[in-house]
């Protein structure tokens, strides 16, 4: 069986985009990471609905933004 050449590696892709925004919320209070995320500038529709669902969900628990 031959393998074909990838032009695109999202496992690799996911892991950078992970290790990016681990280093980037590292320390922080569910407050900031929070506040982090409501300041991102998102392009992705399901990012724009997860981001709001999580100010939601921490609303109703007594979470200040």
């Amino acid at each position: 069986m031959s393998k074909t050449e990838k032009s695109f590696d999202a496992v690799a892709m996911m892991r950078a985009a992970r290790d990016r925004i681990s280093a980037a919320i590292e320390g922080m209070t569910l407050e900031e990471e929070l506040k982090w995320l409501a300041s991102q500038d998102l392009q992705d529709p399901f990012l724009e609905r997860l981001r709001d669902s999580a100010a939601q969900q921490a609303a109703a628990v007594g979470v200040r933004k």
